[in-house]
């Protein structure tokens, strides 16, 4: 198998389609409210911001042990220690040097610059991949496709790991990719790093290097016949031995141990509460076709059918063209042991993340977010192979050329997608395909609409305009409703007046925020009976399917 060289022109697409990316994410960051999760990573950024702040004064006078002791690290980063923190020391960086210092961003879009860049980051990655591995069509194409699928886009806005973990998985994948065809020592060093950096991040990418040592020693033994003689017998065997398998342990442990100030100071205890909480961690309720999936065993066709429901048409059609790409590589006639190395690695790193969640005992939470990490990989292959159907079609009419076919191809497919996207850009955590009959069609069959209480950017002017000065509002907190840290961030960021006040006690509230989930109904009836109506104040909603509303008081 021979790669397609990344010549200047390359360069100057790819950074002109990231480019292009970050741009659309930041200018629609206002359409996008706050999510849950968010409001953690906000406060963490902050706190970020203020040890940086610390540490340049501990450094200018002359304290240059001080911002390292374990008092200090304690002091800012004990808060959300139940996450690794590269990705927060970014958004804390961001922060500081974007609204506390140079003011060029607000406070929200100060973080979410990082997850926008990341964003552009895997525009970055998927051109890589399609250049190098079909063609410079597929590469073009490949960037606007991926962004244009709701639940992608949507994610790309936030202030959390779910963009930035999507990004270190593929490109993990992906590089090792490469590396496998050029073999290049530097490559893998940088792949070590970068999975240094995708440990830190999240810790779904802990299930990468078994799966790649194992997959390259059933390649190694599958063809062992074929091995030059240096890489056979006991020696050999460790001579053939990829070399990003041997820099793992020997980088990307430090690499992930540096960037995680918390594990310097009692790492194994602290190291050991971590693998604790998300062994046990919280399943969030979800309803799929009307089945709450509260408590395991959850059904295997969970992330299955959410991947197909949930993914637009055209871009449905490059899932299966990769997947059956994929197995061509891996078992058609002909085939290198590379291509079929390949072949099986970009299976298992396109489709694992939605095997994993599969699994009855696995919790349930945050909607697709936690198995859409392999689309990049399966976006990009399956386009090659639609397009590569689209050339041979064209050879039937000699007036038409491949490029034309192709671009028809391309345009088509996104044409396609406007509305979809213009529909859901509020609110792509709740978007559903054709397949299923789009939103009406979601609700109709129970499934999960609305995830982690973000949806009321469209509720906030009613509310500005009919509340008395001091007025209280339920954020249903404590019912998968809005995070306390990000009503206070609203307020900040002008989508909400200061002097309104929030509370978690319908009681006490003159006003209610309520979100339209299953599991909600029962909030939805006491406030009915505590403010004596059901009839909203305002409603956000998308084809008549609710997602969620405003409520007054009846006085």
């Amino acid at each position: 198998m021979t790669l397609a060289r990344f010549d200047k022109w390359d360069w100057i697409l790819s950074l002109s389609l990231a480019l292009v990316v970050l741009l659309a994410v930041m200018l629609t960051s206002h359409l996008v409210g706050l999510v849950r999760d968010e409001g953690f990573y906000m406060r963490t950024a902050e706190t970020t911001a203020d040890y940086i702040q610390f540490s340049l004064d501990s450094f200018g006078r002359g304290q240059f042990a001080e911002p390292f002791s374990k008092r200090t690290i304690t002091r800012y980063f004990e808060f959300n220690s139940e996450h690794p923190t590269f990705v927060k020391n970014l958004f804390g960086l961001s922060h500081f040097l974007f609204y506390k210092k140079l003011q060029w961003l607000s406070f929200v879009d100060s973080i979410r610059l990082v997850a926008a860049l990341f964003a552009a980051a895997t525009a970055f990655l998927v051109y890589l991949f399609g250049r190098r591995f079909f063609s410079r069509m597929v590469a073009i194409a490949s960037v606007p496709l991926l962004f244009t699928m709701p639940h992608i886009f949507f994610h790309s806005h936030l202030a959390c790991f779910d963009v930035p973990i999507l990004f270190f998985w593929a490109a993990t994948f992906i590089l090792y990719a490469i590396y496998l065809v050029e073999r290049r020592a530097g490559l893998a060093f940088w792949i070590a790093v970068l999975f240094g950096w995708a440990m830190a991040t999240k810790h779904n990418v802990y299930f990468i290097p078994p799966l790649l040592a194992l997959l390259w020693l059933v390649m190694h033994f599958l063809h062992y016949r074929s091995l030059d003689a240096r890489h056979k017998g006991f020696v050999g065997f460790f001579r053939a031995v990829p070399l990003p398998l041997w820099l793992m342990p020997a980088v990307s442990l430090p690499v992930f141990f540096l960037s995680w100030p918390w594990l310097w100071y009692d790492t194994v205890k602290r190291f050991g509460n971590y693998l604790a909480f998300h062994t046990y961690h919280v399943n969030y309720t979800n309803y799929y076709f009307g089945q709450e999936l509260s408590v395991a065993p959850f059904p295997f066709s969970y992330p299955w059918g959410m991947t197909f429901f949930t993914t637009p048409a055209p871009q449905l059609v490059c899932f299966f063209a990769a997947i059956a790409l994929f197995l061509y590589w891996l078992f058609g006639r002909g085939r290198t042991p590379v291509e079929r190395h390949i072949g099986a690695l970009l299976f298992i790193g396109a489709l694992f993340p939605i095997f994993l969640i599969a699994l009855p005992s696995v919790p349930i939470f945050g909607g697709i977010k936690h198995f859409f990490t392999g689309q990049p990989i399966l976006l990009t292959a399956g386009l090659a192979v639609v397009l590569e159907g689209a050339a041979q079609l064209a050879r039937r009419w000699p007036k038409l050329r491949k490029e034309t076919a192709q671009g028809l191809v391309v345009a088509a497919a996104l044409f396609a997608l406007i509305v979809p996207n213009a529909k859901f850009v509020m609110h792509g955590a709740g978007f559903f395909n054709a397949l299923i009959g789009g939103a009406q069609g979601a609700a109709e069959n129970y499934m999960q609409r609305n995830f982690w209480g973000y949806d009321i950017l469209p509720l906030c002017p009613v509310l500005n305009a009919v509340a008395p000065p001091g007025a209280r509002v339920f954020v249903m907190g404590y019912a998968e409703g809005l995070n306390w840290n990000s009503f206070l961030y609203l307020k900040r960021e002008g989508h909400l007046r200061n002097d309104i006040q929030g509370t978690n006690e319908l009681r006490d509230a003159d006003f209610a925020f309520f979100f339209y989930e299953k599991q909600n109904e029962s909030v939805l009836y006491d406030l009915y009976r505590e403010f004596g109506t059901a009839r909203p104040l305002e409603l956000s909603e998308t084809d008549s399917v609710y997602f969620s509303a405003l409520f007054g008081r009846v006085k």
